[in-house]
């Protein structure tokens, strides 16, 4: 009874009170495990030519650099690592390095993976700036936002991503009780 009548409205609910938090449309919000697994969906489903390229920031979440491999191994696809430390780098030099890649390889970056939050140092990256840079070189983008929604605002609608993961588990809400 419960999976046949009631689930499908409460998973409508459910994604419609996501899509209202992140300003998405609610036909874009699907629900999966994880972020790791939702990113592996989007990666693994791309379909890569010779010559194509996945574009990945230095310090991108282990699982992800390993599917990036992955996928050098099982496609035509090559990589670029574009080299960014948190420690001495800056958002504005991270861009600049992006861009050039960008531009050293465009029209053959397909698609280009970084974060909202960089886990490891818990670092907020410039994901925004990276995306219109990832519009203006005509490659998809694809956001870890595995630690996003909750910590930072997401807006969707203004950041026009062509994906975006996140981990609802990640974020809690304070409540009061009186």
């Amino acid at each position: 009874m419960f999976v046949r009548y009631k689930y499908p409205k409460r998973l409508d609910e459910v994604r419609q009170s996501i899509a209202d938090f992140i300003h998405a449309d609610i036909d874009e919000v699907v629900l999966v495990s994880n972020a790791t697994a939702g990113l592996n969906a989007v990666l693994r489903n791309l379909r890569f030519s010779t010559g194509d390229l996945i574009l990945y920031v230095q310090g991108t979440y282990g699982a992800i650099e390993k599917t990036v491999h992955y996928l050098v191994e099982t496609t035509p696809a090559e990589s670029v690592c574009v080299h960014f430390d948190p420690t001495i780098d800056n958002d504005d030099e991270l861009l600049e390095t992006f861009q050039s890649v960008l531009e050293a390889y465009q029209g053959r970056i397909r698609v280009a993976i970084f974060d909202t939050v960089m886990s490891m140092p818990g670092l907020r990256m410039p994901f925004e700036r990276l995306t219109k840079a990832c519009e203006k070189f005509q490659a998809l983008s694809v956001i870890d936002g595995a630690h996003g929604i909750g910590l930072i605002d997401l807006d969707l609608e203004q950041l026009n991503a062509d994906f975006l993961v996140t981990n609802c588990h990640k974020y809690v809400v304070q409540s009061h009780l009186f």
